[in-house]
Formats: C-alpha cells, structure tokens, sequence
C-alpha cells in the first residue's frame, strides 16, 4: 500500500494524496501522487526545502516532466 499525505488547498480544504513514488533524480527530490479519491490525476511535484520548512512545487515543464518519467518505475511502467 501507497503513503497517504494530507495537505491543505488555498481554499482551506483538506485533500489526501496517495504517494506513488519518491526518487532523485540529478540531486532533485520528486514525489510522484496522486489525489486519493481521482486515481487518474497523476502529478509530479519537486521537494524544495526551505528554511521554513519543506515544500512541493507541481512540475510543469515537459523537459522536467519526461526526465522524471524515464527515472520512475511507477510512469515507466
């Protein structure tokens, strides 16, 4: 079974995201997730950390995008 990871959206809500994969790639961390209840809504977030804490960044270049796929086991596939 697949982490589970609540966060808070800017509306206030809270959304579960089931994690499907954690990898570097290049010395960057991305988490590979999904929404909990939409299992075909699949992102890939990049870990930034921050003094403040850590954060997830929604990847949106497809450079980026297609670098993370050929490292993934779970979008390879």
């Amino acid at each position: 079974m697949n982490k589970i990871m609540s966060f808070i959206d800017e509306n206030g809500k809270r959304i579960e995201y089931e994690i499907l994969e954690e990898l570097i790639v290049n010395k960057a961390g991305y988490m590979i997730m999904r929404p909990k209840d939409n299992k075909n809504d699949i992102s890939i977030y990049k870990l930034i950390i921050k003094k403040s804490g850590e954060e997830l960044d929604l990847v949106e270049d497809s450079k980026v995008i297609d670098l993370v796929k050929s490292n993934s086991k779970v979008l390879s596939a």
